[in-house]
């Protein structure tokens, strides 16, 4: 396409080592080629790296989306299952939504999968009630585990807890996967999200948390009463004491420990855990993004009042004359400020009100925030389009060029 590498300014894609590696990764190869090419580690993936390191470290987030991927599978894959599901009735009949698959790159869809869940429990424990009783051994066996995993209080607490995590990151997840998203927006939207989970973190929502589970605890209680199943109630964490015979040869007295109560364990271990987790993973991934360069454009473009420094670096870094750019700047500001119907939020505002202005050093600023990727995910799909042609061809055997496919 006759296109000069040397002008690349931007490049984003995941993190993997072949791609961010500092030997032969693809983001080292390009510098040598393209020195100011800035890489960025794309913003969806980092958001999913952070909600993946979250739900593993945490035993109730990982064993409720376990549970709630089992479910899925059990009564999805077999028409009749489902068949029982769709016509079991329940008590609520005014929203009815579908179970949803989990997939492994969109947690878009793991907010949905949790949110059908936790809209059709009663349907689904009903279900698998009457799949206990078959005679399929299979059928009866699984049915009868996932009973066991739904009736368990750490369940619920688990599924009400990932309802505020996945509820908050759902959002930030499909404005990452759009295709005019800059580094300067998505990072601020990133530090909304991580503002709006840290509020969350205070006994008010934990109490409104814990009482939500407590109540629907008691309707599972309620739909399981007069079946062999029995619900597991919420308990403290066992603290292994120390050995009294350690204590004395050491010269320590043996004290008397505060048994910790079931709520203080899910308010700290469990609710304070996830939260302290996720909102760890997302500042440091995040954080760590972003370059000097980039902090520097959206300073400079974005904020009313830049530092000294983001002059000084934009100037050095892309060649650009420090003195011009300080004034062409101050004239679009003053232009600005005098007008109420210019907005002026984001990159791609400022760079449509630049058109009817001869501003060159300034507009070039503006176009490099523009063009730099924050994220690859709208080039991504769910979903393998090559896989569906493979089976159609294997299942009529046709041949493409010179393969054909086993």
């Amino acid at each position: 396409m006759n296109l000069n590498i040397e002008k690349i300014v931007g490049e984003c894609f995941n993190g993997a080592s072949n791609m961010k590696g500092e030997k032969n990764g693809l983001a080292t190869l390009m510098k040598e080629t393209s020195p100011r090419a800035i890489y960025v580690h794309c913003y969806g993936h980092l958001l999913n790296l952070a909600l993946q390191d979250t739900m593993e470290n945490v035993e109730p987030l990982r064993n409720a989306l376990g549970t709630i991927k089992r479910i899925y599978n059990f009564l999805g894959a077999s028409p009749k299952r489902h068949a029982i599901f769709g016509d079991t009735e329940v008590e609520s009949e005014h929203l009815k939504l579908t179970l949803k698959s989990q997939s492994v790159t969109r947690w878009s869809c793991r907010h949905e999968a949790v949110k059908a869940v936790n809209e059709q429990l009663e349907r689904i424990v009903k279900t698998l009630i009457e799949l206990s009783d078959f005679k399929d051994s299979k059928t009866y066996s699984d049915a009868r585990a996932l009973l066991t995993a739904i009736a368990d209080f750490k369940f619920i607490f688990g599924l009400c807890l990932l309802k505020p995590i996945l509820s908050n990151t759902s959002s930030l997840s499909s404005f990452l996967q759009g295709k005019n998203v800059d580094v300067g927006t998505a990072r601020r939207n990133a530090d909304l999200t991580i503002k709006t989970l840290r509020k969350c973190r205070d006994n008010i929502h934990f109490e409104n948390l814990w009482d939500l589970a407590i109540k629907i605890s008691g309707r599972v209680k309620k739909w399981i009463e007069d079946t062999r199943f029995s619900f597991k109630e919420a308990t403290p964490q066992r603290v292994k004491k120390p050995s009294r015979r350690l204590q004395a040869l050491v010269g320590e007295r043996p004290a008397e420990q505060l048994a910790m109560t079931a709520k203080n364990h899910y308010r700290v271990n469990v609710y304070y855990t996830g939260l302290d987790k996720v909102l760890a993973k997302l500042a440091s991934r995040f954080t760590g993004n972003d370059q000097d360069v980039l902090c520097s454009l959206g300073d400079l473009v974005i904020n009313d009042q830049p530092r000294e420094e983001s002059f000084d670096l934009l100037a050095n870094y892309y060649q650009l004359d420090k003195e011009l750019l300080i004034a062409e700047r101050e004239i679009f500001v003053n232009f600005k400020s005098g007008r109420d119907d210019i907005r002026c939020s984001t990159a791609t505002d400022v760079l449509s009100t630049l058109y009817d202005h001869d501003l060159p050093e300034f507009a070039q600023v503006v176009k490099l925030l523009c063009v730099i990727p924050a994220t690859s995910c709208s080039a991504e799909r769910s979903f393998s389009a090559l896989r569906r042609l493979k089976h159609i061809c294997a299942a009529q055997s046709v041949k493409i060029g010179s393969v054909i496919w086993p």
